[in-house]
């Protein structure tokens, strides 16, 4: 249903009684009495997808939590309302490369995919949730049952539909709602615990002697991922913690910060700098803690008598910061983001900022059989070298080295396959490549581009993301061109992926370019972006400000669109 972005309007509160009536359907339809939207604001607003159109609600937080087509009463809940109510729905699992290579990519869920056994309520038409068999708990797409589940007693050999896939994590419906909620530590403590019985069935039936001899092993492995797993999941207490002390040492410690600052300079240049070493800045930053807002975090701390402020509303400056403070004179220092060691002193955590992407394939198709073919296991994401040592080993492996020109390969039907798309090629095309014509296409052909960024600090590498993106790398769009009335502005967008904060993005372009600034949405592209628009011509200025940041010019489209235009005579 979301498989591309929906054209929504402006949201609007839901009547106290209207509220009342969805929440009873919910129950209903879901037999959950107990069922509540945890609020008392809800919200509405009208889509308009490619094939249907319908209503989306929100919480006062603006993340949808359900939604329904104009024609059917039937209503479908998010993945966030699943994650916020467990058990809400029942749950069809399945394997995780059937999750990442056919329903993240808009494909439904056949019968064949399904694990078995199935519970009693999937029955056709039923809403389902979708789960990965390892995180059993953790619903991550929401379809309609096709088939009548609970009778199938094995899947292999079984065609069909089994559930039709309405929506699933990151598609479009989260992207244009800007949904970054994180999954309750709660469900993954319980996938770790399912996962481990899985397992450990699955052993049973092998040797029930070798359980035992292992079991204690097993135990102790788990409970170190377990472990890992919880300092993974962050607490809200736990970010706050980590940003309270960057400011502590920001104060104390940070001999580059000079006041007066803006806000952003304090934030990137300064907290995160200062965040204790090996912190993930996807992880903690302003934006995940309970501040949310610079300008409130900010605010925060001046109550709290360590910041001295200027300004209005989110345009703040720091014109002064209280080293007279207890907490302050009491700090210890620890080692902090990109702190090479005791040689680099204090300067460490104030290392140059440098952003680097990483592109990264992953397989489809006929490259999965190319690479189990070189006997190694498959993985999800490759880098260029390492495609380029399989396609070496294959070309050693079948001695396809043609003997003439050792410069050459006599490719088989495989590689043939792979090199060139079309049927018509691969039965005329000469046999005998060049080496080096070969690798470029076998990656156009067989691979989809993904791309990671990360932000390095001295030593310090720190993913922005996660994971992996897919798609080609991003570039910054700046336009400079003039309005109607002969205005100036030079507009800026796609820098959310560089995680750059609208607001303070826009605070800080104020004052560097002494022009006024306004946050929109992009309106030329399919998908929707922020926007920050300054008056003046100030690309060059902003690409300067983007190089502080780490960015680098090729990574920086900038179109001057006044000087296409000529002076009248």
């Amino acid at each position: 249903m979301f498989k591309k972005e929906p054209h929504i309007k402006a949201l609007s509160n839901l009547k106290n009684s209207e509220r009342k009536k969805l929440q009873e359907k919910c129950r209903i339809q879901t037999s959950n009495e107990e069922y509540s939207f945890g609020s008392n604001t809800i919200k509405q607003t009208n889509f308009k997808g490619i094939t249907t159109i319908g209503t989306i609600y929100t919480d006062e937080g603006n993340a949808p939590i359900w939604f329904k087509e104009k024609h059917d009463e039937k209503l479908y809940p998010t993945v966030l309302a699943c994650w916020r109510c467990p058990n809400l729905i029942p749950v069809v699992l399945t394997h995780s490369i059937v999750l990442e290579d056919h329903i993240f990519n808009g494909a439904n869920l056949m019968i064949s995919g399904t694990i078995p056994p199935f519970d009693e309520r999937l029955t056709v038409g039923t809403v389902c949730g979708i789960a990965d068999k390892r995180t059993p708990n953790l619903i991550v797409a929401v379809g309609i049952v096709q088939m009548n589940l609970p009778s199938f007693t094995r899947v292999i050999g079984e065609t069909g539909v089994a559930v039709q896939i309405v929506h699933h994590l990151e598609d479009e419906l989260f992207k244009v709602f800007k949904v970054k909620e994180e999954p309750p530590a709660e469900l993954l403590q319980t996938q770790s615990s399912s996962s481990e019985e899985l397992e450990l069935e699955a052993d049973i039936h092998e040797d029930e002697t070798k359980v035992e001899s292992n079991s204690d092993t097993e135990k102790e492995k788990s409970n170190l991922d377990d472990m890992a797993e919880v300092l993974d999941e962050l607490r809200l207490e736990d970010i706050d913690y980590f940003i309270t002390r960057a400011l502590y040492y920001t104060i104390s410690q940070d001999t580059k910060l000079e006041t007066p600052t803006s806000a952003s300079n304090f934030v990137s240049n300064h907290i995160n700098h200062n965040l204790p070493k090996g912190t993930n800045l996807a992880e903690v930053n302003i934006k995940k803690s309970s501040w949310k807002k610079t300008a409130k975090f900010l605010k925060h701390f001046e109550k709290e008598g360590f910041l001295k402020l200027k300004g209005v509303g989110d345009d703040l400056t720091i014109v002064e910061v209280n080293k007279d403070k207890d907490e302050i004179k009491q700090f210890l220092p620890y080692p902090v983001i990109g702190n090479q060691g005791s040689n680099t002193g204090s300067e460490g955590g104030n290392a140059k900022t440098t952003i680097k992407i990483v592109t990264l394939y992953k397989p489809i198709n006929l490259a999965k059989d190319f690479i189990s073919s070189n006997k190694v296991p498959l993985k999800q994401l490759y880098m260029e070298p390492e495609i380029k040592e399989l396609i070496n080993k294959y070309i050693t492996m079948k001695d396809l080295v043609d003997k003439k020109d050792k410069k050459c390969v006599l490719v088989d039907d495989m590689l043939m396959t792979m090199i060139y798309k079309k049927k018509e090629d691969q039965a005329t095309k000469s046999r005998v490549i060049p080496r080096a014509n070969i690798l470029q296409p076998v990656l156009q052909n067989n691979f989809n581009k993904n791309y990671h960024l990360f932000r390095i600090t001295g030593n310090e590498q720190t993913p922005l993301t996660k994971t992996p993106l897919k798609g080609e790398p991003p570039k910054i769009n700046i336009v400079t061109e003039m309005k109607i009335g002969r205005k100036v502005i030079t507009k800026v967008s796609n820098f959310e992926v560089f995680q750059i904060d609208p607001e303070e993005f826009a605070a800080d372009i104020r004052k560097k370019c002494s022009g006024s600034t306004t946050i929109g949405e992009t309106t030329s592209s399919a998908k929707k972006t922020a926007e920050v628009q300054v008056q003046g011509p100030h690309g060059q200025l902003i690409m300067s400000y983007l190089n502080d940041l780490g960015i680098p010019n090729k990574w920086i489209d900038f179109e001057n669109k006044l000087k296409n235009k000529k002076k009248r005579k």
